[in-house]
């Protein structure tokens, strides 16, 4: 029952999370030796730049995802055997990638016309390359078909060839743009990459569909782009708001913090719900019970890392003040604040798309999305009163409330429902 039949049970897929956690670290060490370098040279207001156009580009990413990255991967994971089918999937998400990719490309221009904005117009333009490399990467068809390594890879070789030019082409903060064109470039490395293998395995290949099939893809998708949406109002939107009460210095600050907190705490939990999802969706239509059992094993593992995260982040982050220097007074509380968000972040990723989506039905989806919609009001309506009275402190505090209110939510839908059982 415990991490032996784990290991025992599940050998492909632990061997998948061992690979994934050294290449998420692989993926993490290039921006860990690049971000405190940018931080630095670039001083707290150019890195703010930096850090708002990052998370508007989040959010025209969360368009062009459109939650595909759970829906056609447990579609895709059910049908995995037949490639016809794959292809239909495939082709129909991809479809709906390049118009919903139009359509966040608007909305960039729209974001950049508005005045209080004007400032950050540059970055914005060089950090969308992001969001149109990310749109190839393909990762639901990489996960569904069980080769979502192939997605760390590429990120790993495309990192390691173009970050370390921050070091010889940014030296202060008039190089602010050669630092966020680099930043962009990475994900067209990576997208390339995974073309390139696409194509040479015959892993999937575009086909005629018709427009019906494209509005499928986007119907199942859409209770979970809601909840993205959702998300991403404390996410990237925290940053946002951040930027309308206080000067770019302190959206610096709280962008680096925020930045490495979560780099850390996907290192953790995405290899595990990248090779475990797909494998939790097949078996709940064949083996529920060993379904339930695996994802109750997963809670453990997930829990584990995130308290060495949040130790490491509570314990560190005024050691990481120290070095940075004055610009970056208060750092050291933020990242105390921030150590205890990881271990919230780490559940409710694990309830909610192991339990609820994995495990679940249409009820389950709605559940998930209606977790996500009213944090999102959670959210909102923490950081407007805690950020124009606390600065980034309030923000980061809103964030932590946030997370909490989500992880509680989901452990109450699945303590309630069957999917625990």
């Amino acid at each position: 029952m415990g991490l032996k039949s784990l290991w025992s049970d599940n050998k492909a897929e632990v061997k998948d999370v061992f690979y994934l956690v050294a290449l998420q670290g692989i993926n993490f060490v290039a921006p860990l030796l690049v971000l405190p370098y940018l931080m630095k040279v670039l001083g707290a207001e150019c890195f703010g730049y930096i850090g708002f156009s990052l998370a508007a580009c989040q959010y025209l990413q969360l368009v062009v995802d459109f939650g595909f990255n759970l829906s056609a991967t447990k579609r895709i994971a059910v049908v995995r055997d037949c490639p016809d089918e794959v292809n239909r999937i495939f082709s129909a998400t991809f479809y709906a990638k390049m118009c919903l990719l139009a359509l966040s490309a608007v909305l960039l221009v729209l974001i950049s016309l508005i005045p209080r904005f004007e400032v950050y117009r540059q970055t914005l333009y060089l950090l969308f390359i992001s969001v149109i490399g990310n749109a190839f990467l393909f990762v639901f068809l990489f996960q569904g078909i069980g080769q979502i390594k192939w997605v760390s890879v590429g990120n790993a070789i495309s990192k390691f060839a173009l970050l370390p030019l921050t070091f010889v082409l940014v030296k202060g903060p008039d190089d602010v743009l050669i630092a966020a064109a680099l930043q962009a470039l990475v994900s067209v490395g990576a997208a390339l990459f995974t073309l390139v293998l696409t194509w040479r395995n015959h892993w999937a290949r575009l086909v005629p569909v018709g427009w019906a099939a494209v509005k499928t893809e986007m119907r199942e998708s859409w209770p979970i782009f809601l909840s993205s949406a959702a998300t991403n109002v404390y996410t990237a939107c925290f940053a946002l708001i951040l930027a309308w009460y206080a000067l770019p210095e302190d959206v610096g600050r709280y962008s680096a913090v925020d930045r490495v907190m979560r780099a850390l705490c996907y290192a953790v939990l995405v290899p595990v719900l990248q090779a475990f999802y797909p494998k939790v969706s097949r078996l709940a239509a064949t083996a529920r019970a060993e379904a339930v059992r695996l994802s109750r094993q997963l809670i453990w593992v997930v829990l584990s890392g995130m308290l060495l995260v949040g130790a490491a982040l509570f314990f560190g982050g005024p050691w990481v003040e120290y070095w940075l220097g004055k610009n970056y007074v208060g750092t050291g509380q933020l990242f105390r604040i921030d150590a205890f968000v990881p271990l919230f972040v780490g559940l409710g990723g694990v309830f909610g798309q192991l339990f609820l989506l994995a495990l679940g039905g249409e009820a389950d989806k709605r559940r998930f999305q209606n977790t996500y919609l009213a944090a999102s009001c959670i959210a909102l309506g923490s950081v407007l009163v805690l950020t124009p009275a606390f600065g980034m402190m309030g923000t980061a505090a809103s964030l932590l409330l946030t997370e909490l209110s989500v992880c509680l939510m989901f452990f109450i839908f699945v303590r309630k429902g069957a999917n625990f059982k």
